[in-house]
């Protein structure tokens, strides 16, 4: 080593002072600008691009050409959202951003939707202002719900930008409204077990399209296996029987005891069953239908609690 620095001072020795004084300055400037810009950096293999680096960190999904969905949505007849985020603290944080903007991008269209199912349904043309407001909220509600079942169906990472692309697929199906179709199982005779289909079809109308018993599928309310009923996957089958149990009179009074058995079946599954008794009472000149007015009402408040807390486990 000794000797070469000593052919080097005595090289430098050989220029001009000005010479000298002006190669160092050049000398330190380029090391500065080396080390300042991260321009270069010394490697046991000597001295290399920044570029190479950043190619490095940029290389932790496979390569391959853009898709054409970055570009633009595909044409499909699921619902699609297109995340894309830039370099993270680590790749994973990077990856996992760019999913979430992906379904923030789904979540869009699929509120309109749910919100517009929802509005025709339970308003069914007009409703009042506090009837929107809880449509609104149980919109978001069902919107959140539906988007666990959102499918990443795709990751690119642009190189040149470092930028990682996201494609997620939401099917259709899971965003349309589930089919019910209510049952009714009761005598003829048992005026009041109408009454009561109608107030628990509006109940279910907060959640499903309600759709008007077909009397060909009568049987998949007690039996949602057979293939009839299998082909309607997307329904919900209900059914209901309400006798008359008593009817006492104290001269003043009049009261129709009843008692209503039901249960609703999706697939081959058995999601509530109820059986509850219910009652009304009135002057003994009032009509039979004003008393069964009352008890329709008085059961649908009984079977409902059953029927919402079993349907908040259905999924």
């Amino acid at each position: 080593m000794m000797p070469k620095l000593r052919t080097f001072n005595r090289r430098m020795d050989s220029f001009p002072a000005n010479t000298r004084a002006t190669t160092t300055v050049q000398i330190v400037v380029t090391l500065a600008l080396c080390g300042l810009l991260a321009g270069c950096q010394t490697t046991p293999g000597g001295v290399r691009s920044t570029a190479d680096s950043g190619a490095d960190r940029c290389a932790f999904l496979p390569e391959r050409p853009m898709p054409s969905w970055v570009s633009g949505l595909p044409d499909m007849k699921d619902y699609v959202g297109v995340g894309q985020a830039g370099p993270s603290e680590s790749p994973e944080q990077q990856i996992r951003a760019a999913e979430d903007r992906a379904r923030g991008s789904l979540a869009a269209g699929i509120s309109v939707k749910i919100h517009e199912q929802l509005l025709q349904n339970i308003c069914e043309g007009s409703c009042t202002a506090e009837e929107q407001s809880k449509i609104l909220l149980k919109a978001e509600s069902k919107t959140k719900h539906t988007l666990k079942g959102v499918e990443i169906k795709e990751r690119w990472l642009d190189r040149g930008s470092c930028m990682v692309w996201v494609l997620a697929t939401l099917s259709r199906d899971k965003v349309e409204l589930r089919r019910a179709m209510m049952f009714n199982l009761s005598p003829p005779s048992i005026e009041m077990a109408g009454l009561l289909v109608g107030h628990l079809e509006k109940v279910l109308r907060e959640d499903f399209a309600v759709v008007p018993a077909d009397a060909r599928l009568e049987g998949c309310a007690t039996d949602s296996a057979t293939s009839a009923c299998q082909d309607r996957a997307n329904t919900i089958f209900g059914a209901i029987t309400v006798s008359l149990e008593k009817e006492p009179m104290d001269g003043q009074f009049r009261q129709r005891n009843f008692r209503v058995k039901g249960s609703l079946r999706f697939q081959d599954r058995l999601l509530s069953s109820f059986d509850v008794p219910c009652k009304a009472r009135a002057e003994a000149r009032a009509e039979v239908q004003t008393i069964d007015r009352a008890a329709a009402e008085a059961c649908r408040d009984k079977v409902q609690k059953t029927m919402k807390k079993d349907l908040e486990m259905m999924d």
